[in-house]
């Protein structure tokens, strides 16, 4: 897939050079806003077909850079950054019938977006309109292959690949309402409901990698680290998952495993070397390093490096996409600031950490020892 967006790239670049000639500045100014137009276009496509046809959307992250402001609730959290280009959602199934719910949501994203790039070529009377239009146009067609990875899903994925889903992975998706309910629970601290769904769940769908996730934060939750890490290293061995699902949960285990260490639960030289191991292993097979900054920061903190601890838990708050991941991560942030003798700082911290997920045991924990502090 890399290869052929750096193709497309390729092909828009020497296309509107060769179209707009003298003003081939102008061409690629357009190619520029075309390119930002159809890599938004496809997330408002998304968002509006989720309200169409039944499926919630979880977050909303509009721009990039650092976080302006935000609105965290227990079923949504909308982000505005710095800079307003790009967005990106995440969206969820609740009612039965996820798979033809997902897959119209989709079919209409991909029609939102060929309207938009239609009307892009209203405007190549000009050589901006005509980079507009020629990127708008290559930045579909790529998004029409498709792909599914850890951080990114294609709209030919919804369309072409999710309606011949079947075995396993056809499970997972309709099992998501049940699972959506138990997190749910799990993100407003109905610990207890959200442990009943669990065991639900793992009645009916033993082998179902969403319901071990579902098992897994909620133990983590109760701060049973080690029983979290031994119910996720389980999932490694297996031989049904796709490189994706792999991923997912090799950067799991190695969380799981910084947050065991710091715990005290699990022996400092095992549990981060694991973390280490299976990050590498993680990245080598498509996880997005960007996303384990919070397990980095974690280690970076066992360690003693308070200064890339707080940098790294930083970037992992500023792109969270649910309130006790951003409360995770600042409570690390505050962590830091504590062990470098700045209590007032980590308050500061440890109070938002606190109106996100007070129920956290990391959150807990941190504001008792400040408080005693």
């Amino acid at each position: 897939m890399t290869v052929v967006r750096w193709v497309a790239t390729a092909l828009v670049v020497a296309g509107t050079i060769a179209w707009t000639l003298s003003e081939w500045y102008l061409g690629l100014a357009g190619a520029l806003v075309g390119l930002l137009l159809e890599l938004t276009a496809p997330q408002a496509g998304l968002a509006l077909g989720a309200v169409l046809f039944g499926l919630r959307v979880d977050h909303v992250i509009i721009g990039v850079g650092g976080e302006l402001k935000s609105w965290t609730t227990a079923n949504r959290r909308i982000v505005l950054r710095t800079i307003p280009v790009l967005a990106s959602i995440g969206i969820s199934g609740l009612k039965p019938g996820v798979r033809r719910r997902t897959v119209l949501t989709g079919a209409f994203a991909i029609v939102f977006c060929a309207a938009i790039v239609a009307a892009t070529w209203f405007a190549t009377g000009s050589a901006f309109g005509k980079g507009l239009a020629l990127a708008a146009t290559a930045c579909f067609l790529v998004q029409l292959v498709p792909v599914e990875k850890a951080a990114y899903t294609s709209l030919g994925w919804f369309v072409f690949s999710l309606p011949k889903l079947t075995g396993r992975p056809l499970e997972e998706l309709e099992a998501r309402p049940r699972v959506a309910a138990g997190m749910d629970a799990y993100y407003r601290g109905d610990l207890d409901e959200a442990e009943r769904i669990c065991a639900r769940l793992a009645t009916d769908h033993p082998d179902l990698l969403s319901v071990v996730g579902l098992k897994v934060v909620t133990t983590c939750a109760r701060a049973k680290y080690l029983e979290a890490l031994q119910a996720v290293v389980g999932l490694t061995g297996r031989s049904d998952l796709a490189p994706r699902e792999l991923s997912l949960v090799m950067a799991t285990t190695a969380g799981v495993a910084a947050f065991a260490v710091e715990a005290g639960q699990f022996p400092a030289e095992v549990g981060l070397d694991t973390a280490r191991t299976m990050l590498g292993n993680a990245y080598e097979i498509g996880y997005p390093k960007h996303r384990a900054n919070g397990t980095l920061a974690i280690i970076a903190l066992l360690e003693g490096d308070t200064a890339t601890a707080k940098q790294l838990a930083g970037f992992a708050a500023e792109s969270s996409e649910s309130g006790v991941d951003r409360a995770d991560d600042l409570i690390t942030i505050a962590r830091a600031w504590m062990a470098d003798g700045d209590n007032a700082k980590a308050r500061e911290l440890a109070a938002e950490a606190h109106e996100l997920a007070g129920w956290s045991p990391r959150v807990a924990a941190t504001r008792a020892r400040l408080e005693i502090a």
